[in-house]
């Protein structure tokens, strides 16, 4: 007998803020191989630099998240459960933790799909009982991080490609399954089950409407 799936997203729908920045705020802070102010001058005088003398930039290339880099993977993790506990608990979306609460009492298979990054969703994760999370892992080599994304980044439809990656969607029943979410970049999650619904978080949600999804 197949499944039900919830899938929910993460930022401005279990949670109401993007969640990424806070974090990398928090970590760029607490790590010693991260200046900030350095890597924003060399991010705009290197390619003038280069325009107007021809001098190589040796491959200068600053990592998707710079405030990472160098940092031991275990701080980082610690740094994700103290982010948890003393911000993104404080940021959940009742009206959505409702709905999971129906779908664990349901006994349905739930499952966090987000952009955001896992080193912290897992932490969240924790709290509410949910065991599992599709998101943006980080690349690390002898426990260190390099602030570069291992595998995919999940954003759009690319959630589909590392969710379809994880799971065996033939287990679930899709027709009868749910996805929730704020944000029409997610319309290829939400139309991959049978009822898509769009959480309200003060934008224009008029494409849903159009869409036909649930609202909530």
């Amino acid at each position: 007998m197949q499944k039900t799936l919830a899938i929910f997203d993460f930022c401005e729908t279990l949670v109401s803020i993007q969640s990424i920045p806070p974090y990398l705020e928090m970590v760029g802070k607490k790590n010693p191989h991260y200046n900030g102010r350095i890597l924003r001058l060399q991010q705009r005088i290197l390619p003038r630099l280069h325009r107007y003398t021809k001098i190589p930039l040796f491959d200068f290339k600053a990592p998707r998240y710079p405030q990472l880099k160098g940092m031991d993977i275990l701080h980082a993790q610690e740094l994700a459960k103290e982010y948890v506990q003393k911000e993104l608990i404080y940021k959940t979306n009742e009206k959505v933790l409702e709905r999971l609460r129906f779908h664990q009492e349901s006994g349905h298979t739930i499952i966090i799909v987000s952009g955001g990054l896992e080193i912290y969703i897992t932490e969240f994760a924790k709290l509410f009982g949910i065991e599992n999370v599709v998101a943006i892992s980080l690349q690390e080599q002898n426990g260190i991080l390099n602030g570069e994304i291992d595998g995919i980044h999940t954003m759009e439809y690319r959630k589909l490609y590392k969710l379809t990656q994880m799971f065996d969607m033939s287990m679930f029943d899709l027709q009868n399954s749910y996805a929730y979410s704020d944000c029409p970049s997610d319309i290829p999650l939400l139309s991959f089950v049978g009822n898509g619904v769009v959480i309200e978080c003060g934008k224009d949600i008029q494409w849903a409407k159009i869409m036909g999804y649930k609202i909530l």
